[in-house]
């Protein structure tokens, strides 16, 4: 088990200096061991696997930047495989990889990957980025000419950022409330 906690720590460190390839590889590496330890299904496995494809979804973002489109698909690709059928980083993965194909003109693979990502987050009691999907899929149905639907999700865009927006402030208020 120590095994374990010092190549996450080992992985984390080599992410915080900028250095994702060896962070992933030490991420991997334990993720292996601790599902030799706990068994593929446990929590501990689940957590790892997640730290993980967050860890890939950004790196294949940066990938997408810089147009290296085969490095991307091949970071979300592993995050695809590692994350459940159903949870938040899966949707993220989703929404990622509807970047990717948009960027490549596959706009009918982006929208498919799109409705399974608003699929899982509308399930979720909370989401990371609640218009971002909304707003992906607002793109895309525009630009395969689906004025209409676009619209309806950039209205629904807007409403989900205003809720945010009011969370946000009732939050500071409290805040501000307990500082007196």
């Amino acid at each position: 088990m120590q095994q374990v906690e010092d190549l996450t720590i080992r992985a984390q460190l080599r992410q915080r200096q900028s250095k994702p390839k060896e962070a992933i590889a030490l991420f991997e590496k334990a993720l292996e061991l601790r599902i030799g330890l706990h068994g593929p299904d446990s929590n501990s496995v689940r957590r790892a696997c997640d730290e993980l494809c967050d860890v890939l979804n950004g790196e294949a973002l940066k990938h997408l930047q810089r147009e290296e489109h085969d490095q991307a698909l091949e970071l979300l690709r592993k995050a695809e495989i590692l994350s459940g059928p159903n949870d938040l980083v899966t949707a993220v993965t989703y929404n990622n990889l509807a970047c990717y194909y948009r960027r490549k003109g596959r706009l009918r693979t982006a929208l498919s990957f799109l409705e399974r990502a608003l699929r899982i987050e509308k399930k979720a009691e909370r989401v990371v980025n609640p218009a971002g999907t909304r707003l992906n899929l607002c793109a895309v149905m525009s630009q395969l000419e689906r004025h209409e639907e676009a619209l309806e999700h950039a209205r629904a865009a807007v409403v989900l950022l205003q809720e945010e927006l009011v969370q946000h402030q009732v939050a500071l208020t409290e805040k501000d409330g307990e500082d007196e």
